[in-house]
Order: C-alpha cells, then structure tokens, then sequence
C-alpha cells in the first residue's frame, strides 16, 4: 500500500479506489462501512457476479494492498449515517456494468446520484473508435 493512505484513518461512507486493472485504467470501488465487533475494518463493493456486498479487508484487497485513491465522505454527520444506511439497503442488488457498477453504488452512496465516469469513457472510445474505423474503411 501507498504510505500516503492510512486505513486507520477512515471514516464511514469514506470511498477506497483500487487498481483493477494492470495499467490501472479500471478502478475498483468500494465503500468503508467501520469495524466489526472484532475491531476488523469491513466494506461494500459491487462485484461482478455477485452485486452488492459486504467484504473484509483481506478479501477487498486479495490482489494486493494497493490504493489509487480514498474519496473522503463530504457532509455532516447525520449525512454520512445516511449514505451507511443507504449503503446497506443497496446489498443484493445486482451488478450492471453499463447500469449499475461498483463506480455507479460508490456514486448512489456517497453523492445519492447513479453515475459512472468510467463507463462515460469507455463508451466514448469506443465510439471514437468504431467512427475512425468507419472513415478508415470507407477510405
């Protein structure tokens, strides 16, 4: 893990962004929910085939203790209890990867918005993509 990220350090409703990819061009990301009655930090993710989660530290972060970014919870107190219970109320929900991904719960959880910029940029390249394949082909 990055020394600049301390686990010890977040709060409920705080987001983890995680490399999911080699190159890092896909994040992960999962909400920090606190600490079990063991004192172990738990989390929720959206993953692919089994939706929404609850997870552990050593499952969350099984490839490895790496951390792109932690996106603080911004709000009051009583904000933050809400998106946890938000976040909770989420669990079962399946996963979508243009509808409904980690990227899109992170989102609905922290900002109660549905949204996710990766899937905006992916749709974008591939469009530019299949639009420079297209004046390519014709050429």
């Amino acid at each position: 893990m990055e020394g600049k990220f301390y686990l010890e350090t977040l709060q409920p409703a705080d987001r983890l962004v995680i490399p999911k990819s080699g190159l890092n061009m896909v994040q992960h990301h999962a909400i920090y929910l606190g600490k079990d009655n063991n004192g172990n930090r738990i989390y929720i993710e959206n993953a692919i085939g089994r939706g929404v989660q609850v997870v552990n530290e050593a499952y969350l972060f099984r490839g490895g203790y790496e951390i792109t970014r932690v996106e603080r919870f911004t709000g009051s107190q009583y904000q933050r209890n809400s998106a946890v219970q938000l976040a909770m109320q989420l669990i079962g929900k399946p996963y979508n990867l243009l509808n409904f991904n980690c990227e899109h719960y992170a989102n609905t959880v922290q900002h109660r918005k549905s949204y996710s910029n990766q899937v905006g940029v992916g749709l974008g390249l591939g469009l530019l993509t299949l639009f420079v394949g297209l004046i390519t082909y014709n050429e």
